[in-house]
């Protein structure tokens, strides 16, 4: 029986696994808050996020595990990439950021082909999308980094690696230069 349990440990490289797990945790831990607040207004954070584990088998089988984790990522990464490409094509809304322009020139590109007939950033941030999208994605836990595929036909269109860290701003830095061209007035800085 052993041997067919995927196990939470930091070990765990099978994404498939352990980033729907982690994502799954941490929209528990978010979604629950209101309810357990109203029902207990004296609980402790860390009471709180213990119990929310303990629902789960993923807090017995690695009790340091992060509510910023691998799952959170992606969950980011979907929200901030995958859904806005649609109204960034309706509305030809073009993304400047010189922030994001850095972050994108730190990637290691091995292979990236035009799509559309994009610009440079543009063309990388779509095929990171499609990545995403596709979960062609890999997680190099020892280096802390993420690397990127796209396929299309079977052929890879695009391979690039980057850092979890520089990630993460990335993501942040283009959902921001993304809202403040097309709901300046839903989000607050």
């Amino acid at each position: 029986m052993k041997g067919r349990h995927h196990h939470m440990n930091s070990g765990e490289t099978d994404v498939r696994v352990q980033i729907p797990a982690q994502a799954w945790l941490t929209s528990q831990i978010v979604m629950n808050i209101d309810s357990t607040l109203k029902s207990y207004p004296e609980i402790s954070l860390r009471e709180y996020v213990d119990a929310q584990k303990a629902k789960t088998n993923l807090g017995s089988e690695n009790p340091e595990f992060p509510i910023y984790n691998h799952g959170y990522l992606l969950m980011m990464a979907y929200a901030f990439l995958v859904v806005p490409k649609e109204s960034i094509e309706k509305n030809a809304i073009i993304i400047i950021s010189p922030t994001v322009s850095c972050l994108i020139s730190k990637i290691k590109i091995t292979t990236n082909k035009i799509i559309n007939k994009l610009g440079t950033e543009d063309n990388i941030v779509r095929h990171i999308r499609n990545s995403i999208s596709h979960a062609n994605f890999f997680i190099k836990i020892d280096s802390n980094t993420i690397i990127f595929n796209d396929i299309f036909n079977d052929k890879i269109t695009f391979n690039g690696e980057m850092g979890i860290r520089d990630f993460i701003i990335l993501l942040k830095e283009y959902f921001k230069a993304y809202y403040e061209i097309y709901h300046q007035k839903h989000i607050a800085y």
